[in-house]
């Protein structure tokens, strides 16, 4: 029951990036009665969790940065997942300084107390805390995709997941296996190709790999952007303005010749051997599948001490993997390079809203929500990457920074109107998915192939489908028939 615990005003669950570009809305509202709550024992989300050798981020680095925080010290074009981490540590410094921090705390249920309106959070200890409002924070490129392989529990040797990357395994020497040929294997195959004795890649579906036009930024350059920030701004814009040109590419595939061409010519300078380019020539539209970006993939494959296998795999056994053309690849080491559930991140979270509503029944056929952000039923409760927001080819943080942005909006006119609630109204979640459906037919990432951006059924469940400069318009206010205030 309320009343067992001090009230809060705000909780955000999750130290990533949209945790602490919450925290700072919040500050700039004059809110100082927060808490964030974080599963892990420090700050980092997806940049924590992720520590395979290679790992890097697909988007320049002074694109990928929160505009409150500008860094202009970072070392490369293209940020590596040590050095992306250690930004955030830092960033997180002020908010750790006031102990805005709860570290250890993975909730468990979210439940709205309608007498007191308050919400109710419980984590996998017991513990509680009492919040007005809650924001879920919680990124989804965390919760592991593990693939659904006959006897995947049988296998004697050492294996992880690329996203529960185990630093304890020695691949020197080694017969290593890697499972997947999406981003997170195209960055660690390199890697593992320097080390093992032999290195098998299965690959199930090939994808378009442009070059990776990664360069050092010379100190020179940082002590500029850091003496010019008008400077560092115009590159970012640069940056920003480059990827929304892509992003009208995948809006209209046929327009897309200019990156096929520059992805077909990669394949064709890099790979001489014709019968293993046709294995690694995608039958799909760029972008329909996440695009990877390397320019040292290719090369990898074609060591002596690596093998490229496009027979699927029918099960796993003890000591290694059994192809369905009845070969046997012994294995001493076996890599999962299967990406990620995004939906699957609050599948361990019971969440109850007015009159015990379940959104987990809610979404249990489709997530769907008014504007990404918020939805029917759950007053008072915000998501930061929600539904239909996640991207294909421009900086994720830009979108953060838009709900974060309304989120403020919505909290600012509940002080404004003398409010104790706001919640989304049916029509404007309506509104908001006939919109991404109309948008998604005809796209590149309707075109046909398998991807985490689609369920089952082929719809789409993850992608905000526009360019992000739209995405901000359109949350640039709380329009009033989107919300009731109560």
């Amino acid at each position: 029951m309320a009343g067992l615990n001090p009230v809060i005003d705000v909780l955000i669950i999750g130290a990533g990036f949209g945790g602490i570009a919450m925290a700072r809305e919040l500050d700039r509202l004059g809110i100082v009665d927060y808490l964030i709550v974080e599963k892990a024992d420090r700050v980092g989300g997806t940049w924590r969790d992720n520590t395979y050798p290679g790992a890097a981020c697909d988007v320049p680095s002074h694109l990928y940065s929160l505009s409150f925080a500008p860094n202009p010290h970072w070392s490369r074009l293209f940020p590596r997942q040590a050095e992306i981490h250690s930004h955030m540590q830092h960033l997180s410094a002020p908010w750790l300084a006031r102990n805005k921090f709860r570290f250890d705390w993975s909730v468990a249920s979210l439940r709205w107390q309608s007498a007191e309106r308050v919400w109710q959070v419980s984590n996998t200890r017991g513990e509680i805390i009492e919040a007005r409002i809650v924001v879920a924070a919680m990124g989804g490129l965390h919760v592991p995709n593990w693939p659904d392989i006959l006897g995947r529990e049988t296998f004697s040797g050492r294996h992880c997941h690329t996203a529960r990357w185990d630093h304890s395994i020695a691949f020197a020497g080694k017969r290593v296996g890697v499972i997947g040929t999406g981003t997170s294997a195209i960055q660690v195959v390199p890697e593992l190709a320097k080390v093992a004795a032999q290195l098998h890649v299965f690959q199930r579906t090939p994808v378009w790999v442009p070059p990776r036009p990664d360069v050092a930024i010379a100190a020179w350059l940082q002590r500029l952007f850091a003496w010019a920030p008008p400077l560092r701004l115009a590159f970012r814009a640069a940056l920003y303005l480059q990827l929304e040109m892509l992003s009208l590419t995948l809006l209209k595939p046929r327009s897309a010749f200019w990156v096929r061409w520059l992805a077909r010519r990669h394949l064709h300078q890099q790979v001489a051997d014709t019968t293993c380019r046709k294995a690694l020539q995608p039958d799909y539209p760029i972008g329909c599948k996440r695009i990877a970006l390397s320019s040292d993939y290719y090369p990898a494959l074609q060591q002596a001490n690596v093998h490229l296998d496009t027979t699927a795999i029918a099960a796993i056994e003890p000591e290694g993997l059994r192809l369905v053309d009845d070969r046997h690849v012994a294995l001493d080491v076996l890599i999962y390079a299967t990406g990620f559930r995004p939906m699957d991140v609050l599948a361990t979270v019971q969440i109850e809203g007015e009159g015990s509503a379940s959104l987990n029944r809610l979404w249990a056929d489709r997530p769907c929500s008014a504007n990404g952000v918020a939805v029917p039923g759950f007053p008072n409760l915000f998501f930061v990457l929600g539904p239909n927001t996640a991207l294909g080819h421009n900086s994720v943080l830009y979108m953060i920074e838009s709900q974060t942005g309304h989120i403020g909006t919505l909290l600012r006119d509940m002080r404004r109107r003398r409010c104790a609630e706001v919640e989304a109204e049916s029509a404007a979640m309506t509104r908001f998915m006939i919109d991404i459906d109309r948008a998604f037919p005809g796209t590149a990432w309707a075109g046909g192939c398998k991807s985490w951006y689609l369920d089952a059924k082929g719809r789409n469940i993850a992608l905000w489908v526009g360019l992000t400069l739209t995405y901000r318009w359109r949350l640039r206010r709380a329009r009033r028939r989107d919300y009731a205030f109560r």
